[in-house]
Order: structure tokens, then C-alpha cells, then sequence
């Protein structure tokens, strides 16, 4: 189990924890736990003397209870599986008292850093498997996330790229663009909402200096669609959040 102390700068104007920060807890939950079994970064890979860098490929976090500044965030973790190229990991996230706060899954790809392309997942990483069930239930936690074609309402952002952006792997980390994604949401919706379930398909990498569009159209009155891309249209991400209204959130209905 890793512990985080909330700090200021993490939350929100209401005192809660932001989401990005909250992922931010998250990624880290899962490098700490993988650099005590040996295979954070870089991976090497034992038959070949190759090296991998964990990239997430799909991502799901459901939130039943925000945080607050000065709480402390406890995550505990575990790998339950290598699928193909596809390594998976599950989060369950409480507070220190035992309070239930949420629960994430993952999915992680290894690239080599020099071709950017994915590479196979070794054994050594597979024989660190922890068989517990599935957070989200058995099945697929995931859904085929596609963006409308046409949406008859959307709204957009656009951003450039900084050094700010670029983590050990030399592309955007993947918690920018949850930043951007959720900034493109109405603000009048935003403010009178909260944010419960959250997921994402990573597509492809965003290199520092390049531009990006963050779109998002509604699909009910509790969901959104989201993606963020290139100018020409090409999709680094694709995303689906569900809101419940925050007085219901703050009676703990959502």
C-alpha cells in the first residue's frame, strides 16, 4: 500500500483533490510497485538484453468519494495478468481510515524508447502475477471508445505542446491530456457537476512543439465524449466521463 498526503496545490477551489492529481497518485502507485519487483524503467528484457518503457494503453477510474486537502490517499495495487502485449494492473483507492474512495484499471504496453514501437512483455514480469478479481467484475472493463462522426454540439480547446508536458518516455504524459479533456467540459457544467467514472484509449504519442485539439460533445445529460488530436484529425486519445450532479455527489448518491 502507497500513502499521499493532499496537498494544496493538488486540489480544486472546493478543497477536494483534482482528478489529474489523483492520477498522477495513481501512476505512481504503479511505478513504485513495479521498481520493487524489478521491472520499472527501463525494463530489460532477460532473453534478449532489450529495453522496454511502460506506456499505459487504456485506462478506467471510477470515483465514489473525493478527498480533501490534508486527507491522506492510500492506493494499494496489483498486476492480474499479461494479455498479448497487453499487461494489466488494478487499483483500489481509500482513505487511511478505510473509507472507500474508488477503484481504476490499466492497461501497460512496453515500447523500445528508440523505435517507439511495442515489444514483447517478458516472462520475469508475468511470474509477478497477483490473482485477485478484477476490480470492474469479470469481462471487459473497457468499452470501444469512438467519438462521433458529425456531433450536432462540441466544444474545443487548443493547446501547444511544452517541455512541461514531456515525461521520461520524451511524449506527453498521459495525465496532460486528462487535463486537456476536461477543460474543453462547459464551464456552467463543470462548476454544478462532479466528475464519477473516467476512461481513456491512448492512440497515439504527442511530442513537445506539436499542436493539439481537445474536443468534447455530450452524449446524455451525464455523459461526455472526448478526444484529442492533431489539427489534420488524427486521434492521440479517445475518452468517455460520466458526471453526476455534485449536491447528489456531496450526499453520496454518485
Amino acid at each position: 500500500m502507497y500513502d499521499y498526503f493532499i496537498r494544496s496545490y493538488e486540489c480544486t477551489e472546493d478543497g477536494t483533490i483534482s482528478v489529474p492529481h489523483l492520477l498522477n497518485f495513481l501512476q505512481e502507485t504503479a511505478s513504485l510497485h513495479a521498481g520493487e519487483r524489478g521491472f520499472d524503467f527501463p525494463v530489460i528484457h532477460p532473453e534478449t538484453g532489450g529495453v522496454g518503457a511502460w506506456v499505459v494503453a487504456q485506462m478506467r477510474v471510477h470515483i465514489d468519494h473525493y478527498p480533501l486537502w490534508r486527507d491522506t490517499l492510500r492506493f494499494d495495487t496489483f498486476p492480474y495478468g499479461v494479455r498479448g502485449l497487453f499487461a494489466h494492473r488494478d487499483f483500489i483507492f481509500t482513505l487511511t481510515d478505510g473509507t472507500p474512495c474508488g477503484i481504476g484499471t490499466t492497461r501497460w504496453m512496453l515500447i523500445d524508447p528508440e523505435t517507439r514501437r511495442a515489444v514483447r512483455v517478458p516472462e520475469t514480469v508475468k511470474a509477478f502475477d497477483e490473482p485477485r478479481a478484477p476490480v470492474f467484475g469479470a469481462g471487459d472493463a473497457f468499452m470501444r471508445l469512438r467519438y462521433p462522426d458529425a456531433p450536432e454540439t462540441e466544444y474545443a480547446r487548443e493547446y501547444r505542446v511544452m517541455r512541461a508536458h514531456i515525461d521520461l518516455n520524451r511524449h506527453v504524459n498521459n495525465v496532460h491530456y486528462v487535463t486537456w479533456m476536461l477543460e474543453s467540459v462547459p464551464e456552467t457544467y463543470a462548476r454544478s457537476h462532479r466528475l464519477t467514472d473516467l476512461e481513456i484509449t491512448f492512440r497515439s504519442e504527442t511530442l513537445y512543439g506539436e499542436t493539439v485539439r481537445s474536443l468534447c460533445t455530450p452524449a446524455d445529460e451525464n455523459r461526455f465524449y472526448h478526444r484529442v488530436c492533431s489539427p489534420a484529425g488524427a486521434d492521440h486519445i479517445v475518452a468517455a466521463t460520466t458526471w453526476v450532479p455534485a449536491a447528489e455527489a456531496a450526499r453520496g448518491e454518485g
